[in-house]
Parts: structure tokens; C-alpha cells; sequence
């Protein structure tokens, strides 16, 4: 019995994956944008293609390789003003050089953007921006082997597969815990955001946690956490249990003024004295803040220019090879009314 082998004009980019062992878009990669693809594992396609007479078609491959001039932002969500801020900077100067920004929000749990990633990559993402760290994996894996310029931001990590352009969340939060042990405040709680793999909020909580424990004077805390995300009703409706189940507290540290909103709120609702009974302050200093009652006291964190530097960090990359170093920005305590000394 013989058996047809197939002609080189009929073998196509399926069976040279399949001799490969890699997928169709690894081998469309190898030949179109081999920077994306690891030396070793492009040099196998290659050599599979050559043997088994595979050309790709050189009309799709110039319609493939040309330069898309897109770059991808992955964000937790479009309903929160201080992401809209930085995304604001970051269009605004790639826009000066031509480039279009892709924005997809996600969720706050960076385990779960592998899609998203992929989504925008697939689509011609010459770029990547995201938020906070990568947990992912095979996520990691899958950006190294394309060789995707990313750039992690809103937080700060040394060591990791991808550079951070963003501040210290721990840091940024023992500040503010040290300034509230300052003037006297010993029995504390933190609102949270959703904490399962947000490293902002994890590193918030933990250095809650921490500093209060390592500070003198019998210090207590208490955490609360909103699963569903930042919003004035979860503030109001924690600050009433708070009111009635942990009446010692006399701060309330609030990781987003969204939430300090409905704190203030309630507080005032419940005749509670802002700030001579209770300590409200926030996170991220929104445009509000100043305009609450009493104004907001509130750690402003660098959102303008974490874009706008994750952006010429980019073009400078993308343009001229330039290697993406991580760069660590500072926040800025802003006290206002609504902190006291007890």
C-alpha cells in the first residue's frame, strides 16, 4: 500500500506546527515577527518549514508584519476616575507619536487576564501597559516567548519578569499608618477594595497590618473588604458597623476616596464629629476630595505621571530599541480637615 505525501505547494502553516510541536501562531510569528519568538524555538520552525518546503505567502506575510501603531492597556475597570487619569496621559503622549491605545478592563484579579492579554496581542499590540503585577504563569510565559514589551504599573516590585513604572503600595501605606499612629490614633480600620490577586490591596493590607503591630500603645485594626470593587455605598454601609461593632475605632483609613465619600456620609448621618471623634482619610486624592465635608484628607499617588512615563518608556523602546527600566514614583500625603489628633 502507498502512501501520498503531500507536495510542498500544498503543505501549509497547520502541518508545519503540527512538525514542530508548537502552535500556527508560533510558526506565523517565526516568520513574521521573529523578534517575538525565542531564538531556539524559532530556529526549530524555521528548519521544520525548510525541509518540508513550506514558504508562507508574502502578500499575507507584508499584510501581517507591517506596523499596527497599537498599543494595549489592561485595566481593572473603566468606572474608576484614577485609572481614566492615567490612561488619559498615556493616549495623550502616544497619540503625539501616532499610536492608538487599545483599552480592555479585566477585573482586579490579575489571575484572570490571560484572554484579555492575548486578545490585544493577537490583534497586533505592538505594546503592552498593565496594571499591577502579572500572577499569571503561563501568562508570563506566553508574553517572554513573544517577546511583548510590557510594562506593569500601579505598583512597584523589584525582581520580576516585567518592569513596574509605579509607586510602593506598602510604603505609601505605612506612611500613612505612622501618620495616623502620630497623632494618637491606636484603634484603626481599613476599607478595601477586592483583595484575591490585587497586589495593590494586598500590599495595603499587609502593611496595615504590619506597622500597626510593630507600633507601641496596644494598637487593634479591623479590615473590611468589597469584593464587588470602590463604591460611596459600601462606605456608608461599613462605616454603620463600624459605628456599632467597633466602637473603639477613631480612624478610618479608606484605599480609595470613593469609598470615603460614603464614609463622611454615614458619619454624618449618625452625628458622628469629623475629625474630633473619628478620622476619615482616602486614597488617590480625585478631584472631590478637596470639596467633601470636612475636605478629604488623602494620599495623591503619581496617576498622570505614571502614564505619561510608561508611554515614552514605550516609543523609546519601540522606536529605538531602548531597554524599558523600571522607575520607582513617590505619593504625597495631602492633609486636609478630616484628620485629627485624638
Amino acid at each position: 500500500m502507498s502512501t501520498t505525501k503531500k507536495s510542498p505547494s500544498r503543505v501549509n502553516v497547520i502541518d508545519v506546527a503540527k512538525a514542530a510541536g508548537v502552535s500556527v501562531a508560533t510558526v506565523s510569528r517565526s516568520f513574521n515577527l521573529p523578534h517575538h519568538v525565542r531564538d531556539d524555538v524559532r530556529e526549530k520552525v524555521l528548519e521544520v518549514a525548510r525541509k518540508m518546503g513550506y514558504t508562507p505567502n508574502s502578500a499575507a506575510k507584508a499584510l501581517r508584519s507591517r506596523k499596527t501603531n497599537v498599543i494595549g492597556a489592561i485595566i481593572p475597570t473603566l468606572d474608576h476616575a484614577i485609572y481614566a487619569k492615567m490612561i488619559n496621559s498615556f493616549q495623550a503622549k502616544l497619540a503625539q507619536y501616532g499610536y492608538v491605545v487599545h483599552v480592555l478592563s479585566c477585573g482586579f484579579d490579575s489571575r484572570t487576564i490571560y484572554e484579555k492579554v492575548r486578545l490585544l496581542v493577537e490583534r497586533g499590540a505592538e505594546g503592552l501597559l498593565v496594571v499591577g503585577d502579572i500572577a499569571d504563569p503561563e501568562l508570563t510565559k506566553y508574553l517572554k516567548e513573544y517577546r511583548m514589551p510590557v510594562i506593569c504599573t500601579y505598583s512597584y516590585f523589584e525582581g520580576k519578569e516585567f518592569p513596574f513604572i509605579g509607586f510602593d503600595n506598602y510604603i505609601a501605606t505605612q506612611q500613612l499608618v505612622q501618620y495616623l499612629h502620630g497623632l494618637g490614633h491606636r484603634h484603626m480600620a481599613m476599607l478595601t477594595g477586592p483583595i484575591q490577586g490585587n497586589d495593590r490591596q494586598q500590599a495595603r493590607v499587609k502593611a496595615f497590618v504590619e506597622t500597626l503591630n510593630d507600633s507601641s500603645g496596644g494598637c487593634t485594626h479591623a479590615i473590611y473588604e468589597s469584593t464587588a470593587g470602590y463604591s460611596i455605598e459600601f462606605g456608608d454601609t461599613t462605616m454603620r458597623r463600624i459605628h456599632m461593632e467597633k466602637p473603639e475605632v477613631t480612624a478610618v483609613i479608606c484605599n480609595s476616596d470613593v469609598i470615603a465619600f460614603g464614609v463622611l456620609s454615614a458619619c454624618k448621618k449618625l452625628g458622628v464629629d469629623v475629625p474630633k471623634r473619628m478620622t476619615v482619610v482616602g486614597y488617590d486624592n480625585l478631584e472631590f476630595a478637596e470639596y467633601l465635608d470636612p475636605p478629604l484628607t488623602t494620599l495623591a499617588i503619581p496617576a498622570t505621571e505614571m502614564g505619561q512615563l510608561s508611554a515614552e518608556a514605550l516609543l523609546a523602546h519601540l522606536k529605538n530599541g531602548t531597554e524599558i527600566k523600571p522607575a520607582l514614583l513617590g505619593t504625597q500625603l495631602i492633609i486636609r480637615q478630616s484628620s485629627h489628633a485624638i
